[in-house]
């Protein structure tokens, strides 16, 4: 039996043959349409997801799943007998966090560690598969932790979406609400940094976004693992994966990203989530 396993979230993007591979533990997370509420890839998978924000008339919302839910995942993965280290969104975005720790409390002291990633997406799932690697090799927890550590700081997640309208409608960003009327045409630039949102640049096109976004990931030198992501536009992601195909990073991964992120950012968004080399 394994001493330490991994869990995270379906925020954390890691594709399906990964999770199995490494054995990683998912809490599947919640879109709201209406009174109908559906679990990522259980109910709903991404592309009829993108297709009904797409075409629908209400806007969706996204819900935590209850403590009893991460409660299960980790009874799942073998605790209390096996160690859980469990990595969520940071708390200032999501409530997965504070559900995670709550869920945590329900076993003795030092069974589940809860980690805040600071990221989203893939930059989560980078940490993710670090960790589950160093599960997989015997490690400890506070290895384990001391791992991810070693790989929050490097990470580097940035992304160009089509409009600032579903981030405004989300009310998840101040920044978002303030800027909209000037910015109705242009392409927001993002970063997602230490559990923040931030406006990184903007764009007066997709083709001018996808040319800034390429300066930035070869701005930040030799790398160890690139995801390319995409909100239902994965032309775009091959688009940049063409720009940035000189990089040579160890792992390479392409994301359709999750409803969760997908009801705040919309449809038709491109970028990255990187590691830079130790």
């Amino acid at each position: 039996m394994k001493h330490v396993r991994i869990v995270t979230d379906s925020t954390a993007d890691i594709p399906d043959g990964l999770v199995r591979e490494l054995e990683i533990g998912i809490v599947y997370d919640y879109i709201n349409f209406g009174n109908q509420s559906l679990q990522d890839k259980i109910d709903i998978s991404r592309d009829e997801f993108y297709a009904r924000l797409s075409v629908g008339p209400e806007t969706p919302t996204t819900a935590a799943p209850g403590v009893g839910e991460f409660e299960q995942v980790y009874r799942d993965a073998g605790a209390p007998e096996v160690a859980i280290v469990s990595l969520h969104p940071p708390a200032q975005i999501s409530g997965l966090y504070n559900a995670a720790r709550l869920a945590a409390e329900s076993f003795p002291k030092g069974r589940v560690t809860v980690v805040d990633s600071g990221q989203l997406s893939m930059g989560i799932g980078w940490q993710v598969i670090a960790a589950a690697r160093a599960a997989q090799a015997g490690a400890s927890v506070a290895d384990i932790v001391a791992q991810v550590t070693t790989v929050m700081p490097r990470v580097r997640l940035f992304a160009a979406l089509n409009s600032v309208e579903f981030l405004r409608r989300s009310g998840r960003v101040n920044w978002a609400q303030a800027i909209v009327g000037a910015m109705l045409r242009v392409k927001p630039m993002i970063q997602v940094r230490e559990g923040e949102v931030l406006l990184l640049d903007r764009a007066r096109t997709r083709r001018r976004a996808m040319t800034r976004l390429a300066e930035l990931v070869a701005s930040l030198g030799p790398l160890e693992s690139l995801a390319f992501l995409h909100s239902n536009w994965p032309d775009g992601a091959q688009d940049l994966q063409h720009h940035l195909a000189h990089l040579s990073p160890d792992q390479t991964l392409t994301v359709n990203v999750t409803p969760i992120i997908g009801v705040h950012i919309g449809p038709g968004g491109v970028g990255v989530a990187a590691v830079i080399a130790a």
